[in-house]
């Protein structure tokens, strides 16, 4: 081991940085090789994109996102008793010089029913304004107008999922000769598996979206056709 550390403390960081890349990002490969030494610690740690927020991490962000200086994606499975903690936690993460590019929240189960976190989100957006994914899974609604709010907040949005809300209404995603335009010009992909889709609002997303590719709605998936049209599978 101590021979191998010398050999390789003589190689340009660049070089060990290309190699370890080819070992496809394992987390157990990196923290195999985190081990070896200071180096190969710092190595790995730039080369990590993606990291899980629980209750248990909270406290410590500072340290992770100094540790881990590249993030890219963040995953938030957190017990949330209000809203506001969650606006909190986002504001909070706004603070740090990241350019996050995928964002999940996944929060544990509780009693409590938690609303999209529009101040969360609004305050997240002024400086993580490069978002492509964003997930929702298991809020206690999700209604057109928070479309609109993601839409003003993340204009570059490539892929929305907003998932499995604990409660959901026939009227919750009514079209309306009065909606503003819904502006997402680089959505893809949109999930809305779990809430109650009628066909006039699937035509308004195609209408609005044009790189609008697939909608997903429970176990059928929309994709948009050669002529204009979606089909359905």
């Amino acid at each position: 081991m101590a021979a191998a550390e010398e050999v390789c403390s003589h190689l340009p960081e660049e070089l060990l940085e290309c190699i370890f890349k080819s070992l496809n990002s394992h987390r157990r490969t990196f923290k195999s090789l985190s081990v070896v030494s200071k180096q190969f610690l710092s190595i790995t740690n730039r080369l990590r994109f993606s990291v899980r927020i629980t209750d248990e991490t909270i406290p410590h962000l500072p340290r992770l996102f100094h540790r881990f200086p590249n993030l890219t994606s963040l995953i938030l499975t957190i017990q949330c008793i209000t809203v506001n903690e969650v606006d909190a936690l986002l504001t909070l993460i706004s603070t740090f010089p990241l350019d996050i590019k995928s964002l999940r929240l996944c929060p544990k189960l509780t009693n409590w029913y938690i609303p999209i976190p529009a101040n969360g989100l609004i305050a997240f957006s002024k400086t993580m304004k490069n978002l492509e994914s964003l997930t929702f899974y298991g809020m206690s609604h999700f209604y057109k107008k928070d479309l609109f709010l993601i839409a003003d907040c993340f204009p570059l949005l490539q892929e929305l999922n907003l998932i499995h809300p604990r409660c959901s209404n026939k009227h919750d995603f009514l079209v309306d000769d009065n909606d503003p335009l819904l502006v997402l010009p680089n959505l893809r992909r949109i999930n809305l598996s779990g809430n109650v889709i009628r066909e006039p609002f699937v035509d308004f997303l195609f209408h609005n979206c044009k790189l609008l590719q697939e909608i997903k709605i429970m176990d059928r998936r929309l994709e948009f056709g050669i002529y204009g049209k979606y089909d359905r599978y």
